[in-house]
């Protein structure tokens, strides 16, 4: 399970970390608002789940 989590980082700045099931960051980054922080937190969930195959999913025939 991943967690995209947000925080206020400065008066200015959102930071977005992107969490796997351990509590690892696996990516980060900085915002100007906490909605662009979201927004960019969530893309990068969204982008790593197309491509990070899953342990649930059958192998696929060759």
């Amino acid at each position: 399970m991943f967690e995209v989590v947000i925080r206020n980082h400065s008066p200015i700045k959102w930071e977005w970390q992107l969490h796997d099931h351990d509590g690892n960051v696996l990516l980060r980054g900085l915002e100007k608002t906490r909605a662009a922080a979201k927004y960019k937190g969530e893309r990068a969930l969204f982008q790593l789940l197309l491509i990070r195959p899953t342990s649930d999913q059958p192998d696929r025939p060759g």
